[in-house]
């Protein structure tokens, strides 16, 4: 979705700390990063390794602040601007899923719950204070550090363009603040890489039984039509929507309150369904009915596992939703575009149900 490419191109930059050689600031500081002895990875205990990244990442948020406060984030015309040219690759939403799946759910919830409180606490310009903004770099330093490491760098390699897409990120800064960023975030990478992998236990994708299994196979079924005519590669209606359509505070936080109300397995097993769809995407990156299946049903449990006053809200506060299904829907045939919603309310009153 493109909405999620704008988030999958911040975690692609976020990666990059991993990546050994750097091009996001020009000059003298486009050069490699220094590896850590493999020595000190071995000899170090666990402890110091989280005070390494601990006390980097705030310090990479302490330098980095400065240019926080310049991006009008309620719009992020660079992101834009590069999801409206890019269009997304197999490569690309593989390496980003393979890594998902890998990541450790308690920490990933930690970071959301950190951008939460960041958003509560944000201005009109979408500038979160000092405090906040050093909770979240400090959470999604940790996050990474648990990771393994050819996974993260597998993102930054697949990204298309990211060079060009950090070069231009860069470009917009004040350049002692862009290199003093640069010389923090080096130095986070060398905490970051020394860290020890957590062990991540593998979650399969959700069965398809129950009522909410039977429905969600059923809207599948009858969107898959619809599904197969789109370019998922470049979806003109979404990239428009989010080039024209600014973020609102509601709708983040909507958003984050959904995600940290939601099953954490229920999360893996979507994230793995998906994963498992990619394996059979055609040149158009739409999946076998299968993996859409499987997708469609992983996705209806996952928001059956949360409240449904919190689901409710972040389709009460995405801005000019309705513009957006009217336009959706005015690409798709008429007769698949109702069976797929009548299919669709189904859906809705099997996970409503589910909550009674």
């Amino acid at each position: 979705m493109a909405r999620s490419r704008r988030v999958l191109c911040l975690v692609a930059a976020v990666a990059a700390v991993l990546h050994a050689s750097w091009t996001f600031v020009p000059g003298p500081l486009r050069r490699q990063a220094v590896p850590l002895a493999a020595s000190a990875a071995v000899l170090a205990p666990l402890p110091a390794f989280a005070d390494g990244v601990d006390a980097a990442a705030k310090k990479l948020a302490d330098v980095s602040y400065p240019m926080v406060k310049a991006v009008d984030w309620a719009t992020t015309d660079v992101l834009d601007k590069y999801m409206a040219k890019v269009p997304t690759t197999m490569e690309f939403s593989k390496a980003i899923l393979d890594l998902s799946v890998s990541l450790d759910p308690k920490l990933v919830k930690d970071a959301v719950a950190a951008h939460k409180k960041a958003v509560d606490a944000m201005g009109p310009d979408f500038v979160t204070p000092l405090k906040n903004h050093e909770e979240v770099t400090v959470a999604l330093a940790k996050m990474f550090a648990a990771a393994p490491k050819d996974k993260i760098k597998a993102v930054f390699d697949a990204t298309p363009s990211v060079k060009e897409l950090n070069a231009a990120w860069y470009a917009q800064m004040p350049k002692a603040d862009a290199d003093a960023t640069f010389v923090a975030f080096k130095e986070l990478a060398e905490a970051v890489k020394a860290a020890p992998v957590a062990q991540v236990a593998p979650v399969a994708a959700p069965s398809m039984d129950g009522p909410i299994g039977m429905a969600a196979k059923k809207l599948a079924d009858a969107s898959y039509p619809m599904i197969k005519s789109l370019d998922w590669a470049g979806t003109g209606v979404l990239d428009k929507y989010v080039a024209k359509t600014p973020a609102t505070k509601e709708s983040i936080a909507a958003f984050l309150d959904a995600g940290l109300a939601m099953d954490p397995k229920l999360i893996q097993g979507a994230t793995q369904a998906h994963l498992d769809a990619l394996k059979e995407v055609d040149g158009k990156l739409v999946t076998s009915l299968k993996g859409h299946e499987e997708v469609t049903v992983a996705i209806a449990k996952l928001i059956a596992s949360a409240p449904p006053a919190t689901i409710k809200k972040v389709f009460d506060t995405v801005p000019n939703i309705q513009g957006l299904n009217a336009d959706w829907f005015a690409t798709m045939p008429m007769t698949d575009a109702i069976k797929s919603y009548q299919a669709f309310l189904e859906t809705a009153t099997a996970v409503a149900a589910a909550k009674r």
